[in-house]
């Protein structure tokens, strides 16, 4: 087997602009289907803090979700809050508030997904719910979420949007402000909510639509709260049908899914968007098969815009003089069926804070997640895996709804009035250029707050200035360093690169040390973790010290966050089988 190995030591000067609030809120994604004790079940935190996701199964957290999925980060990248959009949840899975968006008529629509015996299961509509810190008021928190009910225009819609506000106190507990405020209504919207930074750098837009016509409505939150800026109008009558809408990273464009019928098929629509006035211009609009739960998404640069339709995934490039025609097939579906399941197709899109693109599939409780790897290369290019990531337990179709947290203001702007400045930070990821090939890797750049200027040190004497650069080792350890300036700053990262030479299993059969268990004494939770940096199939059961077992799944993922709060203090012997049988045991104490 070759390899390389990724020794996760970060090194490097931290520069924080006083305009930043936070760096973090989106760096871990709260996901799932259902959770209660089950190994088989769980609430999923995704978190992307290190160089590869590490998959944190919370299986203590008694929830369920659906399609409707947001959440928002404290400034070390834990999930503090999150909403299935009929509930609010705090850190390890504490109520905050058990109805939202509620009606207690019989016939409501929150009553079809209070299912009998089980509870609220979330509402099935993508971007149904946004979570947002309220500018200059530290640790209060803004959720949005809709209102739903039976409509004249289709069988259901959305027809006002409601708002919570919690604030986080200093021993981590939350206290509710307030719950189902309305906005300022409008009869029947459409069922997403899009957000993206003021060009001040500070405040927020939140974007909603009518969901048949040509109508939009800007809200802006700011210290005072949120409240409508105004109604507009764009260029085209828009049909309504379910589907993500979302902002590109720089909040310059916006594109709108809307999944009608077999016969009419999907349309795209793109637009414009002015981050200092909230304005909203229609662009173009595309059309493709109809599929079920599909989605949207632009590449990390803005260069390239993604949709699909179940069965194909599309690249559109929006620098050419002609966007329609540039329409590109990235692939089409290989046909993959989760054991005893459904097809693993393509759903709904979410931009990762690893510079990736995430796709999920449609079919309900699947266990697999779709990448795009190099989102801002051609079609050609892009390397997409397909039923790339194994969770292990079912995610019932959500993608969480999580604006771009890493966007500054837009210096120079007529709106740039605050003062406030983007100073860059230096962050980046690294991965063999192609599967297999460890000598030639690939860097990527995942700087945030308008770097200007690259300088990549590799730490063999050879230097780039290039943004993505793809560098040449030979067999070592190697320290390598991205640092990121403009006008108001710089920022440097390093980390540890290390080039093993080439092995078989066989050779390595003595080598113990691959997998890692910490922090041991534990308390909570229990990481595990490969210096291989890759994601594999474990069998894993932990027995306690009178040989109970606690825990056992025949299809564990590696890396992962065990998280067992309810465990007595203890010795736990913790046992991992790999797929090839080679066996690793750990003993680990609770305190």
């Amino acid at each position: 087997m070759k390899y390389f190995l990724i020794s996760l030591f970060v090194i490097g000067l931290v520069s924080i602009s006083k305009s930043v609030e936070a760096q973090k809120e989106g760096d871990t994604w709260v996901i799932g289907y259902y959770s209660g004790g089950s190994p088989n079940y769980s609430v999923m935190h995704l978190d992307f803090r290190d160089l590869n996701m590490s998959i944190n199964w919370h299986f203590d957290e008694v929830m369920h979700m659906s399609e409707t999925a947001a959440n928002i980060c404290d400034s070390d990248g834990d999930a503090i809050l999150w909403t299935n959009g009929m509930e609010i949840f705090g850190k390890y899975g504490e109520y905050i508030v058990d109805t939202i968006a509620y009606s207690d008529d019989v016939l409501s629509y929150w009553n079809w997904f209070n299912v009998e015996g089980i509870g609220p299961i979330g509402f099935p509509y993508h971007d149904g719910a946004i979570i947002l810190p309220v500018p200059d008021h530290e640790n209060e928190f803004m959720v949005l979420y809709h209102y739903m009910s039976v409509a004249t225009q289709a069988y259901d819609g959305a027809i006002e949007y409601r708002m919570a506000r919690i604030r986080m106190q200093s021993d981590s507990s939350f206290v509710t402000e307030y719950k189902d405020a309305v906005l300022e209504k409008y009869d029947f919207l459409s069922s997403t909510l899009s957000a993206t930074r003021h060009a001040n750098g500070r405040d927020w837009w939140v974007l909603a639509m009518e969901a048949t016509g040509s109508k939009y409505f800007a809200y802006l939150l700011d210290p005072t709260g949120i409240k409508l800026h105004h109604v507009g109008e764009v260029d085209i009558n828009l049909i309504e049908g379910t589907g993500q809408a979302r902002f590109s990273p720089s909040g310059n464009l916006f594109a709108r899914m809307d999944i009608l019928d077999f016969e009419d098929g999907q349309n795209i629509t793109l637009f414009s968007f002015d981050r200092c006035s909230g304005q909203l211009v229609y662009m173009d609009q595309f059309n493709t098969n109809f599929g079920f739960f599909t989605g949207v998404a632009f590449s990390p640069s803005d260069r390239y815009l993604y949709a699909d339709d179940n069965r194909h995934l599309w690249q559109w490039d929006m620098s050419a003089t002609d966007i329609a025609s540039s329409q590109t097939l990235v692939d089409t579906f290989d046909g993959f069926i989760q054991p005893g399941w459904f097809e693993m197709d393509f759903g709904p899109l979410v931009n990762g804070p690893d510079g990736r693109i995430y796709i999920i599939p449609p079919a309900g409780s699947s266990e697999f997640i779709h990448v795009i790897d190099r989102p801002d290369e051609l079609a050609s290019e892009c390397r997409f895996l397909q039923h790339h990531i194994d969770l292990k337990v079912p995610n019932g179709r959500s993608a969480p709804n999580l604006p771009n947290f890493r966007l500054g203001p837009l210096d120079g702007s007529p709106c740039d009035t605050l003062g406030l400045n983007n100073v860059p930070v230096s962050r980046w990821r690294f991965e063999e250029d192609q599967p297999g090939w460890r000598y030639d890797v690939r860097f990527t750049d995942l700087s945030f707050y308008d770097p200007q200027q690259w300088h990549w040190d590799f730490g063999d004497g050879e230097t780039s200035d290039e943004i993505h650069p793809i560098h040449t080792f030979e067999n070592g350890l190697y320290h390598v360093c991205l640092t990121v300036s403009n006008t108001y700053g710089q920022d440097s990262t390093c980390h540890w690169v290390e080039i093993l030479p080439v092995s078989t299993e066989e050779e390595n059969a003595d080598i113990s040390d691959d997998l890692s268990i910490a922090p041991n004494p534990f308390t909570d939770r229990i990481e595990i973790r490969s210096k291989r940096g890759d994601i594999r199939t474990t069998s894993m059961t932990i027995h306690d010290i009178h040989g109970r077992e606690m825990m056992s799944h025949p299809a564990a993922p590696v890396p992962v966050v065990l998280h067992v709060p309810s465990w007595p203090s203890g010795m736990y012997l913790v046992t991992i089988t790999e797929e090839n049988g080679k066996v690793y045991q750990f003993k680990v104490m609770k305190i």
